[in-house]
């Protein structure tokens, strides 16, 4: 993967396919069906302050700029604050309907896959000792390998009892991975040493959302609250994603992605940009961004380098305006696609005038998590974790 800047201005262009097909339902059609969502959403720590014992009186008014550090969800109770009595819509370990709309059956909030077995023990005879739990059931297991990872032992670990047996440790990082603490986030490397510790079990970041589908077409959930946001008022939208290699589909991707319709331009079908990991048919896994419009047959392709599976990325789209970058008309914005923090491309759609424009587009702006799949065989899957949304404040 590589940053090169010429991806930016002349970017891969390949057709493909979307999986929407929506028609041309108007933006005042929507509401009338009760799709617009109107409880307040306020992520930003800072505004713990301002607080009320009442409910909002006027939900439109109410949603919040955020600090883009803080979580629309992160599946461990975290995101989505409300200002008037400081708790968060998000729960732990579920898909809360007050923050998503699945588009059908099928997603399902789960451990964190790369959360379990990321610390190791090793002892001065080399055996390397492993807590985790298996996948079925919830008492943690020891495993004992030999110093050429023969498994020596399986046991349950009993409650109480430390987490090791010899009097000089080292703990090593067993696979790439993050230790959350309350002091923040240790990036834990495979195979590097760390040195000497008093041991407990990785806790890694908790609960995941994953999707699975061996049907061909989309599979995802739509943020909800709030659920319509223009383009000028959407400033970040990002999350983490992970393809497993247990995944047995042969094509398929799992992204951010935005979609809209467009009725002044018929048939009045999707407009969307996408942003993430896409596995080949050949077992290639790339990280890609897209650009498309159904009613022109506008399409961008952006090849953003190659991915490994059972490694999280963080995936990040940016709306720019002028408000932003003096250097766009009144009429442009661009949309900057990030991986790992670092600009990989961006593309400035040809109907951004349009698209500005809630007047003249339909259905949305929505924002989703979406799972893609090509080659209907086998079982796709892709978990998703951290999602994160800032957006123009209109209380101020």
């Amino acid at each position: 993967m590589n940053g090169k800047m010429a991806r930016l201005s002349k970017p891969e262009r390949r057709l493909t396919k979307d999986g929407l097909n929506q028609g041309p339902l108007k933006r005042r059609d929507f509401i009338k069906l009760g799709l617009t969502g109107a409880a307040l959403s306020c992520l930003n720590g800072g505004c713990e302050k301002k607080t009320s014992t009442n409910p909002p009186d006027e939900p439109k008014q109410v949603f919040e700029l955020t600090d883009g550090h803080t979580f629309y969800d992160d599946f461990d109770g975290h995101g989505n604050l409300q200002t008037y009595n400081n708790q968060n819509l998000a729960e732990a370990g579920k898909l809360t309907s007050k923050l998503w709309d699945p588009t059908s059956p099928g997603p399902e909030v789960v451990q964190d896959p790369e959360a379990l077995g990321q610390l190791t023990i090793v002892n001065e005879e080399g055996q390397r000792v492993e807590y985790g739990l298996p996948e079925a059931g919830d008492q943690e297991i020891k495993y004992v390998y030999d110093a050429d990872g023969r498994l020596l032992q399986a046991v349950p670990h009993t409650p109480g009892q430390p987490y090791h047996g010899s009097k000089k440790l080292l703990w090593v990082g067993a696979r790439n991975g993050r230790y959350d603490t309350e002091n923040g986030s240790l990036i834990v490397g495979k195979g590097t040493v760390y040195g000497s510790a008093e041991l407990k079990p990785m806790g890694g970041s908790g609960w995941a959302l994953k999707l699975t589908s061996s049907l061909p077409g989309l599979l995802g959930c739509i943020l909800a609250n709030r659920r319509e946001i223009e383009f000028v008022d959407y400033k970040t939208f990002s999350a983490d994603i992970l393809l497993p290699s247990t995944s047995t589909g042969p094509g398929y991707y799992a992204s951010l992605s935005y979609h809209t319709t467009i009725p002044e331009q018929p048939p009045g079908l999707s407009w969307l940009t996408d942003l993430g990991i896409r596995k080949f048919g050949s077992g290639r896994v790339l990280l890609f961004a897209l650009c498309i419009n159904r009613n022109t047959g506008y399409r961008t392709y952006l090849d953003l380098g190659p991915a490994q599976f059972d490694t999280w990325y963080n995936v990040r789209m940016d709306v720019v305006t002028r408000s932003d970058d003096p250097t766009l008309k009144d009429n442009e914005f661009r949309i900057e696609y990030y991986v790992n923090g670092k600009l990989l491309g961006s593309e400035v759609p040809e109907d951004a005038e349009l698209l500005l424009n809630p007047q003249r587009t339909g259905t949305g702006p929505d924002r989703f998590l979406r799972l893609n799949v090509d080659i209907p065989e086998g079982e796709s899957i892709a978990f998703f974790d951290n999602v994160k949304g800032v957006y123009n404040n209109r209380i101020k």
